[in-house]
């Protein structure tokens, strides 16, 4: 390839690099939404003072499943931190009824919102369920990614985990208030769409 045309596709692969904006639910922390338990708010109102986790949900997935106890329990070790919990159960094809008769069973106790028209699953440009995110006070994501290593691959878990991704980011940036790096989630597709 001539020296001209890979100067040309570097300089395009770098300004589309540069397009790619980073999650944020920052634009719909003033947005209504209606729990799961059926109280209607805003984001905001479930919003943590230091963070605010939102965790991808789907009652259908097998690794969902594995998590609802860790879930419930990170909720209960983080809330006296300034860190809340919000389920998002994502896709088109995702029911108030089902995703309620899913909390109510796994003792889900936690924020919980059915984002059927997908406005919150894309603003955090989730991929998996269950896919984590931290979020800052003002909504930007410090940390996307797994919850733990016990899902190696689709259908393939370990039977314990020794690695908690979530846990370690979150203590990290409550510490330092830095972002932390990505660690790629493995589990059931999000079904939404750009």
């Amino acid at each position: 390839m001539p020296r001209r045309a890979c100067t040309g596709l570097v300089l395009a692969m770098l300004l589309l690099a540069g397009c790619a904006h980073p999650p944020s639910v920052a634009p719909l922390l003033e947005q209504g939404f209606t729990s799961v338990q059926g109280e209607h708010a805003l984001l905001k109102t479930w919003a943590g003072t230091k963070a605010t986790v939102f965790l991808t949900l789907d009652p259908t997935c097998p690794i969902t499943q594995l998590y609802t106890n860790a879930f419930e329990e990170f909720a209960e070790k983080y809330a006296g931190q300034g860190v809340k919990l919000v389920g998002v159960y994502a896709g088109p094809f995702m029911h108030q009824s089902e995703a309620a008769a899913f909390a109510a069973d796994a003792g889900l106790r936690f924020p919980q919102v059915v984002d059927s028209t997908c406005v919150l699953s894309l603003a955090l440009q989730a991929r998996v369920t269950p896919e984590c995110f931290i979020a800052d006070p003002t909504g930007n994501v410090v940390y996307r990614g797994a919850f733990d290593d016990r899902p190696v691959r689709e259908g393939r878990k370990k039977p314990e985990a020794v690695k908690h991704y979530l846990a370690d980011a979150l203590d990290a940036y409550l510490a330092t208030g830095q972002p932390q790096q990505e660690v790629v989630a493995v589990g059931c597709i999000v079904e939404c769409g750009e």
